[in-house]
């Protein structure tokens, strides 16, 4: 510690041989002692001594050594003591530091006891090395707060170097290099605009000369054209004068627009050089101008207005001889077509009048063709035009005569196949089924169809062809079908009849069957099926109605198939109905026989489940009434169907309802057992988990504030009252309930203890700040003021530790301890082993 400039502390030991002594040495720290403690030793004025040792014989030369040489290293005019007191007998020690220490170095009672006592101390202490403990631990605190001094000024030459040398630099590099940064991107701004203005400026130089070049050359041919054109023989008249004369007025309109761009031209030449070698607003007027309306070239619009009319004027006499050609050659192909409608026995008068009106079109054409080609052109076009139109129509009318004819051609083809059947025959005049009919309308149709193309009504025509086709399809598909009907009553009739012969035969069987029932069983089990005989008998007599109904119709002389073979059809579906009547009679006895036979047994199984049942209901403890009540209500339909099964006619088809009926209750009331055994299980696990989560949070306690779960512990009565009373739903929901109130009363009293703690903590710190301000006042201290050059701190009365020492210096209270450093701390690090 030789050659420092800071303060050291001045460290007092007082060594203890018992437990009585450090009581009253820590009088402030520790409970009474029960026995008058030895008396603790006085200071005189002159005496300075730092090691005091007392109740023992054992000397303590290290000790001394370090705190001697502890006390010649003082530099200061000030010092911080530090009293360490060591109980051997009680194998305890309690240090303090000054308060001013503790805010400079840092040596706080936990820090005193974490990283000295129990570090450096303790290891020694155990083996009952005192001497060599107490000198490593004065060592160890000359050593903390030397480094904590030594740390401090090294922080404070770091802020010196900063302020001094680290910051001036600093802002005179980032000054220079903003300097630099703002030059370059100056400059780095100035030449791409410059580079975009001039780039800007040579395409604008560009399209001016190149629309310069085109006005020259558009002038140019529209000068030399009446004279180079050998089509131009006659002076230009009509629409082609106009058009001549456009291009001369356009041609002129662009000339000044051009010159007005030459201006533009010269204005941006001069503000591009103008600019200097930073700026760039000369630049961004040069680009804004040339970005402006005024500065776009109408290369487009000269193309448009004076080079487009140059051409057309140009080609007019080629393209309006070549349009001339094209339609004669239209009218030549149209006339030949309209010609070659008579071969279809067709009129081509609906055409003529388009025909002459594009004929006329091209005699104008031809006429001033050489005059205003122009003109001329815009007729051959209408002209072309109406001519399209025209094949349209004749290519609709063609398709639409030959549906026309092929609908005729149907009609033909199924009148013949008509004709045929009849001279094998067949009379095909059942009403509703005639062929022939059909045959008449399709040839009306395509009469009136014909009528309608000739006055050029094609859609009407279509229409009518429509009826025709489908007129024709249905004569052919009615000769089919009358074909078909036949053959298929040659199918049905033998069956219908073989079939009828069987159901009279089964009609004994059925009559034995029902007496059977009538005699076994009661009347409700087979009343149903009492009239199927009769209802049978009566079936059968329609079925031989409409068999010999269909065979009259099917005779040769009159040939109504469709009539024949719809009365057959319908005696297969009565013959279905009548078999079923009867079958349902032999099926009723075939059940009611096998009823008879295991209904007994079924009711015994369903009579020992039920006993079962009642056996576990007995032994369980949680069903409810609802359980019992359906395995009762099953033993009560086992004995209604034992008693409907022992009478002479019984009704067994009730038996086995109320027996199902039987068997579904018992099942209820297992599903409602198995239940009640779950739902109470789950109750009294919830109460449980409860009770432990109530009793955990009843048995929280800080800062005086314990949880208050009065209303938890009530929820949790009732929950078990409602579990005794089978009530296993309502004890769950209480139980949850009770569970979320203690839940609610733990965070409210872990809420209010945080909050006294907190005001408990404020208040400590209020105190201390009074009691330093009374001292201060007082001019007793301590002070601490902080300064570039380290920390300072004032003068403050000693203590000692058991008090009542003798005055050091004048003006001291009775019982101070002479520190230079501060006053000691309210708190003690003390330590046991």
């Amino acid at each position: 510690m030789r050659g420092t400039a800071f303060k050291t502390p001045s460290i007092t030991v007082r060594l203890f041989a018992t437990r009585l002594a450090l009581v009253a040495t820590l009088a402030a720290c520790l409970p009474a002692p029960q026995v008058r403690a030895e008396e603790p030793p006085r200071l005189s004025p002159t005496d300075t001594r730092r090691v005091f040792v007392t109740g023992t014989t054992a000397s303590f030369p290290k000790v001394t050594a370090a705190v001697d040489v502890s006390t010649q290293e003082l530099h200061a005019a000030v010092r911080k003591h530090v009293t360490i007191v060591l109980d051997t007998q009680g194998h305890s020690i309690a240090m303090r530091a000054p308060w001013a220490l503790e805010v400079s170095s840092g040596l706080d009672p936990a820090t005193i006891q974490t990283e000295l006592i129990e570090k450096v101390f303790l290891p020694r202490a155990k083996d009952g090395l005192y001497d060599d403990g107490l000198a490593a631990l004065v060592e160890a605190t000359e050593g903390w707060v030397k480094d904590r001094k030594d740390r401090e000024l090294a922080r404070i030459e770091a802020a010196r170097v900063f302020r001094t040398r680290t910051l001036p630099l600093s802002l005179l590099g980032l000054g220079s290099l903003a300097a630099v940064g703002t030059f370059l991107y100056q400059r780095s701004r100035h030449d791409s605009r410059v580079a975009e203005a001039r780039r800007k400026l040579a395409a604008f130089k560009q399209e001016v000369v190149g629309l310069s070049d085109l006005l020259d050359a558009q002038q140019e041919r529209h000068r030399l054209l009446p004279h180079t054109d050998p089509d131009f023989k006659t002076p230009m008249q009509g629409q082609t004068r106009s058009a001549y004369d456009a291009v001369q007025g356009a041609l002129g309109r662009y000339r000044e627009r051009w010159l007005g761009l030459m201006d533009v031209w010269e204005k941006a030449q001069e503000r591009v050089d103008s600019e200097w070698f930073l700026g760039t607003a000369a630049a961004d007027d040069c680009i804004r101008l040339l970005d402006s309306a005024e500065a776009r070239p109408p290369l487009d619009e000269v193309a448009g207005e004076c080079r487009g009319p140059l051409d057309v004027l140009e080609q007019a006499h080629e393209k309006s001889r070549a349009l001339a050609d094209e339609l004669d050659a239209g009218l030549a192909a149209a006339d030949a077509r309209i010609a070659r409608l008579a071969e279809r026995g067709r009129s081509g008068a609906a055409f003529q009048a388009a025909t002459a009106a594009a004929a006329r079109s091209l005699a104008l054409a031809r006429h001033d063709l050489e005059s205003d080609p122009v003109e001329a052109r815009g007729r051959l076009e209408g002209g072309l035009a109406d001519m399209a139109t025209l094949v349209g129509r004749l290519d609709a009318f063609e398709a639409a005569d030959d549906r026309r004819r092929k609908a005729a051609a149907t009609a033909d083809d199924a009148e013949a196949k008509i004709r045929a059947k009849r001279a094998e025959g067949w009379l095909l005049a059942e009403p509703g089924a005639d062929p022939m009919v059909h045959v008449v309308q399709s040839r009306e149709h395509a009469a009136l169809a014909a009528q309608l193309l000739d006055a050029g009504e094609v859609e009407g025509a279509l229409k009518h062809l429509e009826h025709a086709e489908r007129h024709a399809g249905e004569a052919v598909a009615i000769l089919e079908s009358v074909v078909a009907a036949k053959a298929k009553i040659d199918d049905l009739l033998p069956g219908c009849i073989a079939r009828l012969e069987a159901l009279g035969g089964r009609r004994p069987a059925t009559e034995r069957a029902l007496e059977h029932l009538a005699a076994a069983y009661a009347e409700n089990s087979w009343t149903d099926l009492a009239d199927n005989v009769a209802k049978a008998d009566e079936g059968l007599e329609r079925i031989k109605r409409m068999i010999a109904e269909a065979q009259s119709a099917a005779e040769p002389s009159r040939q109504h198939y469709f009539k024949a073979l719809a009365l057959l059809e319908e005696v297969v579906r009565q013959e279905a109905w009548v078999e079923g009547c009867q079958t349902a009679v032999t099926d009723r006895r075939q059940e009611l026989d096998g009823l008879r036979a295991s209904l007994p047994k079924r009711a015994s199984d369903t009579t020992r489940r039920i006993g079962e049942l009642e056996a576990r209901l007995d032994r369980q403890r949680t069903d409810r009434v609802r359980a019992n009540e359906h395995c009762r209500e099953a033993g009560r339909l086992v004995q209604v169907a034992e008693r409907g099964l022992a009478v002479q006619r019984p009704d067994l088809l009730q038996a086995g309802r109320v027996i199902d009926a039987a068997d579904s209750a018992a099942a209820r009331a297992e599903e409602l057992a198995t239940e009640d055994e779950r739902l109470a299980r789950q109750a009294f696990t919830e109460i449980e988990e409860t009770d432990s989560l109530i009793r955990r949070a009843a048995a929280w306690y800080a800062e005086g504030v314990s949880a208050d779960v009065r209303a938890a512990v009530s929820a949790l009565e009732r929950a078990k009252s409602l579990l005794t009373g089978q009530r296993y739903e309502d004890s769950i929901k209480a139980s949850s309930e009770s569970a979320a109130l203690a839940r609610e009363a733990y965070a409210a009293a872990t809420a209010e203890a945080e909050r006294r703690r907190q005001r408990r903590i404020q208040e400590i710190q209020r105190r201390q700040m009074q009691d330093s301000f009374e001292r201060m006042s007082r001019g007793a201290g301590p002070w601490v003021i902080s300064l570039p050059g380290g920390t300072f701190t004032g003068p403050d009365p000693w203590r000692t530790v058991l008090g009542g020492g003798p005055v050091i210096g004048g003006g001291a209270a009775r019982g101070s301890s002479p520190a230079a450093g501060g006053s000691w701390t309210r708190d003690v690090a003390e330590v046991r082993w």
